[in-house]
């Protein structure tokens, strides 16, 4: 049976997940801790988690140099209250965990692994699928990888690394500065709940490798509509969404399209394959 996540970045809509027929609960989002609720707020939340009997999934941001003390002082505090994974979404973080609580697992990030082939073929149209780093993978050891339903995870299959698919959209970057709070003349702590509210932007330009500079997309390229969460910046996901575990970000679904994405994905077969 498919294992269904249900990922939520704020425990507002918690009660609505763990009412769900989901396995497990993640808190948080990859690219910003300002939007990570507070200790308290997360030791809470996770305690509820545990108690249904579900799997609690702490979602590690991005730690830039000014925030990872204070991101690993929220993990830690939550993994020696229970059983918890951990999704790492920067090798540092990876690192400074190594003397994690032996009932804490940690997962890779879709932040932490996603890569991109070289090619700068200036008659490409477009990118290369994006594929998992398997060398960063064999230096930190975690128990699965995430990815995006349009990353290629062959390789990431056949060497053995099991593969949780984040299925709502593909995410194609992380601002250190937030350009939300840029938008809104603001930023920490008061930016909080402004990245609640996504807004979208059209692409009609790319980064051209060849030369190093960018241009216009080619002539016949439809310019993608790109949705802003925050910091983080995702294009619709085009690839498949089946696999052995499903990530469902609530901030894509209605309550009602939320419960028709977790029946969809425990009706389907595992496929626990390259595309």
């Amino acid at each position: 049976m498919t294992t269904v996540e249900i990922r939520l970045t704020t425990p507002a809509r918690l009660a609505e997940a763990l009412a769900s027929p989901v396995d497990a609960i993640g808190l948080g989002q990859e690219g910003c801790l300002t939007k990570l609720p507070d200790t308290d707020t997360l030791r809470a939340a996770a305690a509820q988690i545990r108690a249904a009997g579900r799997t609690v999934v702490l979602v590690a941001p991005v730690a830039w140099p000014r925030t990872a003390d204070e991101l690993l002082a929220r993990i830690r505090a939550v993994t020696a209250d229970g059983p918890t994974t951990v999704a790492v979404n920067d090798a540092s973080t990876a690192l400074a965990l190594a003397d994690r609580p032996a009932d804490c697992t940690l997962v890779a990030g879709l932040g932490l692994t996603r890569a991109r082939p070289h090619s700068a073929h200036p008659d490409r149209a477009g990118a290369p699928p994006a594929t998992v780093d398997t060398a960063l993978l064999a230096v930190l050891r975690p128990a699965a990888v995430e990815v995006d339903a349009d990353t290629d995870v062959t390789a990431a299959v056949a060497e053995g690394w099991p593969v949780r698919r984040y299925v709502d959209a593909v995410p194609v970057g992380y601002g250190r500065s937030c350009p939300t709070a840029r938008r809104h003349h603001s930023g920490p702590p008061d930016c909080r709940p402004l990245c609640d509210t996504p807004y979208t932007i059209r692409a009609h330009q790319r980064w051209q490798l060849n030369h190093g500079h960018r241009e216009p997309l080619p002539a016949g390229v439809t310019p993608p509509v790109l949705t802003v969460w925050g910091n983080a910046v995702y294009q619709p996901a085009t690839g498949p969404t089946t696999a052995d575990y499903h990530i469902i970000d609530a901030r894509w679904h209605t309550p009602e399209a939320l419960a028709a994405a977790v029946r969809r994905a425990r009706d389907q077969v595992p496929v626990p394959t390259g595309r």
